[in-house]
This record gives structure tokens, C-alpha cells and sequence, in this order.
């Protein structure tokens, strides 16, 4: 998994359906709320909880759609890459069928982070 083209869903429902509680984005994705960096980390790099991005944006009226994390063998699941879907609670831009979301995906072990805006089309 190298790139945000990487990361998918089973479909773009995940877009236009219900918004996930955070107990259902702690289920499909408990690095999200990792406590810590990777153990490997150096002093030097600043954790950022994806909890405390998350809750930022749910503040500001985002509510996240879909959640899911990478499978790991050799690292602790909580700092497995992971990916939430998040789109305005009230969308306020018109593009005919379509909804914009944000695509934050993070890793706790210095690997990934992203924010993105995407277009996803209900065809």
C-alpha cells in the first residue's frame, strides 16, 4: 500500500450511506484511536492521534462514512495504516449526484499521512 490509490472500499455506498458511529469506526479501524507512536519512533516524532484529527472535524461538521485499516503480521495492529471517509453532516455544495468527502488515511509508525478532498459519484 504506497499511494491513496491503494486504499479502497467495496463500493462508493460507504459514501452516501449513514454516518458511522465512533464505535463502529473503533471496530473497522482501532488504530484510529491508538494511545502512542510506534515504539520505533525517534524523540523527534510529534504523534498526532487520528482520534484528535477525527474529533476536529467532527466539530466542524464532517461525520465519517467509512473506516478501515490495513492488515499487519509484524506490527502492532494500533499503528497499522488506516483510512476514515468523512463528508459534511449538511453538504452545502451542489454537484448534481455526487458527494465531496475527505480521505484522511495516517499510520502511527512515521509511514503515511494524508488529507485529502475526493469527488464520489453515486453511478
Amino acid at each position: 500500500m504506497n499511494s491513496m490509490s491503494d486504499v479502497s472500499f467495496a463500493s462508493h455506498s460507504n459514501a452516501l450511506s449513514r454516518e458511522l458511529s465512533l464505535d463502529a469506526v473503533r471496530l473497522r479501524a482501532p488504530a484510529v484511536f491508538a494511545a502512542s507512536a510506534h515504539e520505533r519512533m525517534s524523540p523527534r516524532y510529534t504523534f498526532i492521534p487520528t482520534e484528535r484529527v477525527l474529533s476536529g472535524l467532527i466539530n466542524v461538521g464532517f461525520v465519517p462514512v467509512g473506516a478501515t485499516q490495513t492488515q499487519t503480521r509484524s506490527k502492532s495492529p494500533l499503528h497499522a495504516r488506516h483510512v476514515v471517509r468523512l463528508r459534511r453532516r449538511f453538504e452545502t455544495v451542489q454537484l448534481n449526484d455526487s458527494v465531496l468527502e475527505i480521505l484522511f488515511l495516517n499510520s502511527h509508525d512515521g509511514t503515511s499521512a494524508y488529507l485529502r478532498w475526493i469527488v464520489v459519484c453515486n453511478h
